[in-house]
């Protein structure tokens, strides 16, 4: 091993694990976010080419280290009550499905995955996420809780754990089913979704064909109104993890440091 190359492995290191840090600085950021699911760093070792020791086996020598991947823990958060008939918590597994509306309410581009139940019904009284994003029923289709929000049909909306919204209706009556359940899917390998940003994730050619079904089945959780999932980050764990992670860093560059001293060693001899 060349004085250079111990020095290159220090540089693999500081690499690896400030990106290692950035990944964790995400996670406390995101602590707070409604449904976020934290991250994790998984570390592999890099090898040089083959070299021959004094045995009759070669082997190759270590290099440093890299970030192979960064898996996501979809681990259930903390389930948390709020006042808004339209927030909703899957308790289990599942995902709700949301489009982005035009300005009809057709539902357009891409379908995405989401745990944030943050919800509330826009000025054309469909039931949207906070970016405006339509929520979807069963049938695949944006749910619309009033035609005409400006002068409602129902009042004191519900939600049961079905997904199933229910509103009393102004003129009188019992309450009745406002059209059809929400659409909760799972996946074969939900570590194969891909973050998308606002708490939102895109089908991955890991993921596995969408199963779409409703909530509170085999399969599936149940819905929980009033509720929402809070970020599974878990503070504590975090800043432990980031010492150890910061030890490395700073282990890594004294390394760098030995490299730079044993290099000026050896240029000083020619002097």
């Amino acid at each position: 091993m060349s004085i250079s190359g111990a020095m290159n492995i220090g540089v693999a290191g500081l690499n690896a694990f400030g990106s290692a840090i950035s990944v964790l600085s995400d996670n406390v950021a995101n602590a707070n976010t409604t449904g976020f699911k934290s991250s994790h760093v998984r570390f592999g070792d890099l090898v040089s080419s083959y070299y021959v020791t004094q045995s009759p086996d070669t082997d190759r020598q270590g290099s440093g280290s890299a970030i192979l991947g960064i898996s996501t823990d979809f681990s259930e958060g903390f389930i948390q009550t709020t006042s808004a008939w339209s927030d909703v918590a899957i308790n289990g597994e599942g995902f709700l499905n949301v489009r982005l509306l035009d300005a009809t309410g057709a539902a357009t581009g891409a379908t995405y995955y989401t745990r944030d139940g943050s919800l509330h019904m826009d000025r054309n009284g469909f039931l949207v996420n906070s970016q405006g994003y339509g929520v979807l029923d069963s049938g695949g289709a944006p749910i619309r809780v009033e035609a005409a929000p400006a002068t409602p049909v129902y009042t004191n909306y519900t939600i049961d754990a079905n997904g199933q919204i229910w509103g009393a209706p102004i003129a009188g009556g019992n309450a009745v089913t406002i059209g059809a359940p929400m659409r909760v899917t799972t996946f074969p390998n939900q570590d194969g979704l891909l973050r998308h940003g606002n708490n939102l994730y895109q089908l991955g050619s890991q993921a596995g064909a969408p199963v779409d079904s409703v909530a509170n089945t085999a399969s599936t959780g149940s819905i929980i109104s009033r509720a929402i999932e809070t970020s599974n980050v878990d503070i504590a764990s975090e800043m432990v993890t980031m010492i150890v992670y910061q030890a490395d860093f700073n282990a890594n560059s004294k390394s760098i440091t030995v490299g730079d001293n044993m290099l000026n060693t050896v240029v000083n001899l020619i002097r």
